[in-house]
């Protein structure tokens, strides 16, 4: 079954003569990247190199599409205007275009029920708006509001947003929360598995730390999936590991999606945390949170 959910996500739209060379500055991605057949994962960070947002970029005619969770495109919008004075550019939250997350068991049932076709390319531009492929049956639509009605018939729409984050959280696909904005570079979400850093494109704010994890290998942490019977596991909780008959502090929850058969997680631990690891939610004692396996490395 082809199922969509609306997504809690913003969309900022960046227009104007200096876009280009204003976002280019900006963010840990190269933009001369983006093209009509391509969307970027990509980050922006503080001066110190800490995450304001995990987002995903589109060039749309004559802007770019920024999209991120709620918390992340509200932090970036704040910001990204902050120094946008300076340059001939333009942010505005779209009011027009809505997100919306589409799961089944592969991407070609999707592909034939809204008669597109990602070939080798994971943008598609179509007559409601744009399809995303973020991973095997996990496309995202941004659509217009109005559209909406016309996916009627094509799939399934629900307000069941649970079950797009835990997919999401199941492929490695990072999304920070109120409480870890700020506080994480990018390799310790795994942007630069999922491709979203460009080591290659000269400067940007936070660019001496995202490349001195890179080069001097100062980064020991890294975003694991998790999982867990329990069903009231709280985002920024800590877990912890044990060693010998103790448990240790190792990391944070960031982000969590309760399903009917559990809770799906989403930790920043040490970045040599094995599958093996015995790892529990503090004040939760008698939980256990078992270690996915990543459809990626994590080497730069």
């Amino acid at each position: 079954m082809i199922v969509a959910s609306r997504i809690s996500e913003k969309i900022i739209q960046i227009s104007g003569q200096d876009r280009k060379s204003y976002l280019h500055g900006q963010v840990t991605q190269d933009l001369n990247l983006l093209d009509d057949t391509t969307f970027l994962w990509s980050g922006h960070c503080n001066a110190k190199g800490k995450l304001w947002s995990v987002h995903k970029l589109i060039a749309a005619n004559d802007a770019y599409l920024m999209l991120a969770s709620n918390i992340e495109a509200e932090q970036s919008f704040s910001e990204l205007k902050k120094y946008g004075v300076f340059s001939k550019v333009e942010f505005a939250l779209s009011e027009q275009l809505i997100s919306l997350g589409v799961t089944a068991q592969t991407t070609s049932e999707i592909e034939s029920a809204l008669a597109i076709s990602f070939t080798s390319h994971n943008l598609v531009q179509f007559e409601l708006g744009y399809a995303l492929k973020l991973a095997e049956g996990l496309v995202q639509l941004v659509i217009k509001k109005e559209k909406q009605a016309e996916l009627e018939g094509k799939i399934t729409l629900t307000n069941n947003e649970n079950a797009w984050l835990a997919a999401n959280i199941k492929v490695g696909l990072p999304r920070l929360n109120a409480e870890t904005l700020d506080e994480f570079v990018p390799q310790m979400v795994n942007l630069q598995a999922i491709g979203g850093i460009s080591f290659n494109k000269g400067c940007y704010t936070g660019q001496e730390t995202v490349a001195r994890m890179k080069y001097l290998g100062k980064n020991k942490r890294a975003m694991y999936s998790l999982f867990a019977a329990e069903q009231h596991i709280e985002t920024a909780s800590d877990v912890e590991v044990q060693l010998g008959e103790n448990w240790r502090r190792a990391g944070k929850v960031i982000n969590t999606a309760v399903t009917d058969e559990g809770t799906y997680i989403q930790a920043v631990l040490p970045n040599d945390t094995s599958e093996q690891a015995q790892l529990r939610v503090k004040d939760l004692e008698e939980s256990r949170l078992s270690v996915s396996a990543l459809p990626y490395t994590l080497e730069d």
